[in-house]
Parts: structure tokens; sequence; C-alpha cells
């Protein structure tokens, strides 16, 4: 009598092995479009509008616009956003579907957080094109030279200011300006992604962190404890518009430092307190970049395996 041995094919260890880093990525790349699908419908919508509008104005007979994506604040404010939209229904702590999947849960959740990052950087990508395109239907340059009127230090600004006091100077905008809208959205996407991976309530914490804030005011101002409220005043205004705050990570500083006044002749004039600088807002970017990688390997590190020995 024969006897037969079972025997597991060589193709069934394949078949059960646990998928690759690209085949994770690009199955999350498919799952947070789905979930981007929505937000992304409306921003489309507001950009028709905008073209509208901008056409319109165009068309009535104002100038040729500049090129400058460093000034607008929507990618930066997009990349804090969109972490909300990517993790949007996804228990991130505890047992839940991402988690029950073949892949270690940091390299899950990193990878989650990267699919995120493509599409926003496809988002920015569009709105690039989009200034781009604008900028040469309107008949304007690219990179001219510009002259930026200067406002003294002396000189606070506001009304009543003397057209002889400003000073001038010619000034080509950098190609490298036009990284900003890229830079300014993944710095804010990776700390707000840190966020959202390493607490369990994040938005909890950022309404903690307002209230905390507005109770020092408060008490500050009860106990006439000035060094208190100008301390935290202080505090908002370096993270806000410091030389390495979160303007410069937005705009290259180009918000805070460019203002408007009104001349002694009544005319209202857009002045600049120095002109943008390149190596301050490189130093900004790789420590906000730099301290939102690292962050967010720390909080994706809360979701690593402890596998038993």
């Amino acid at each position: 009598m024969m006897s037969t041995t079972l025997s597991t094919p060589a193709s069934s260890a394949a078949v059960h092995a646990a998928p690759g880093a690209r085949a994770v990525l690009r199955e999350q790349v498919r799952a947070v479009a789905l979930v981007l699908r929505a937000p992304a419908l409306v921003a489309a919508a507001l950009l028709a509008l905008a073209t509208v509008l901008s056409v319109a104005q165009l068309r009535g007979g104002a100038g040729p616009l500049g090129f400058h994506p460093e000034l607008s604040m929507v990618p930066g404010m997009v990349g804090l956003l969109l972490p909300l939209f990517v993790w949007r229904g996804e228990p991130r702590f505890g047992p839940a579907f991402l988690w029950t999947l073949p892949v270690d849960r940091r390299q899950h959740a990193l990878a989650k957080v990267l699919a995120g990052w493509v599409w926003l950087m496809a988002a920015v990508a569009l709105l690039f094109l989009w200034l781009l395109a604008l900028t040469l239907f309107s008949g304007g340059n690219l990179l001219s030279e510009e002259t930026l009127r200067l406002l003294p230090g002396a000189i606070a600004g506001g009304r009543d200011v003397d057209p002889a006091a400003l000073g001038s100077v010619q000034w080509t905008p950098s190609p490298l300006l036009w990284l900003v809208p890229f830079t300014a959205a993944s710095g804010a996407y990776l700390v707000a992604s840190a966020l959202m991976l390493g607490l369990r309530h994040p938005l909890r914490w950022l309404a903690g962190a307002v209230l905390a804030v507005f109770l020092l005011l408060s008490i500050g101002q009860a106990v006439r404890a000035g060094w208190l409220a100008d301390g935290v005043e202080r505090g908002l205004q370096t993270f806000a518009v410091g030389r390495y705050g979160l303007d410069t990570l937005f705009t290259a500083r180009t918000e805070s430092l460019h203002t408007e006044v009104t001349l002694t002749t009544g005319e209202t004039l857009g002045v600049w307190r120095a002109p943008p600088d390149l190596g301050l807002w490189a130093r900004a970017t790789l420590l906000w970049l730099g301290a939102g990688l690292a962050l967010l390997w720390a909080a994706a590190s809360r979701h690593r395996e402890r596998r038993r020995a």
C-alpha cells in the first residue's frame, strides 16, 4: 500500500507573506483619495469661483499680476487642516481595521501620513500652476525686477508717512521662493500629523491650550502682573511672526515684512520693512521640517507593536 505525504506548495508562503512597503503605500494613497474626495470637490469649486472673479477683474482693467506664490498662506493652512480629514473616522488608538492588517502598526501609520502628503503636494502643485497661469494670462512677468519701497525702522507705520522718508531698493525675486508653498504645507502637515497620531484627543488639547493662554492673560490683568501678560504676548508673537515662527515657514516672512501705510498725500502705499531673507527662510524651514519629522516619529512609535519574546 502506497503512502502519501501531504506537502505545502512553495508558493503558499508567498501568498500569505506580508505586503511590501510599496504595496502598502499604494493602497493608502487610494484609500486617502476616497476620504479626500468631498474636500477636494469643495476646493475645486472655490478655485473655479476664484478663477471667474480674477478673470473678470483683469478684463475690467486691472494691471498685470506678479508671480508671488510665497505670499499665499493657503498651502500652510491646508497642511495644518489636512490631517483632520486624512484620519477622520479612523480610531487611532485601540483595535481598528488599520491595526488588524498584516503590517507593523507604526509602518502603516507612517504610510498613511505619507499618502496624505502625496495628495497635499498634488494640491499645492495645482494651486501653484493656477497662480502661474493667472500671472501669464494677465501679462505679468515671472522674474521681473521690482522696486521695493522701504519703511525706515524709526517709523512705526500707519498714517501720515512722509513719502520722502521712504527708501527704495531694486529686488529680483528668487525662484527659490517658489518652493515656499511646498515647504510650508509640508512643515505644517508634519506637525499636525504628529499631533493627530500622538494624542488621543488633539482638538481637546488645542482648545485647552487656547483656554490656558486666555486664562494666563486674565490672571495677569487681574493681579496686575504685567510681566505675565507681556511674557505670554511675546511668546505668541515669537511663535507667529518671530524670526523662526510660522510666518517665516508659511510666507518667508513676506506677510509680516509687508504692510500698507497712508502717506501725507492721502495715498495708500504698500511698503516693506525689509526685503525677504532667503537664508533665514531656509534655516527656519529646516528647523520646522526637522522638528516635524522628529515629532511624527515619536508619535508613530506610540503605535509600535510590542512583540513578546
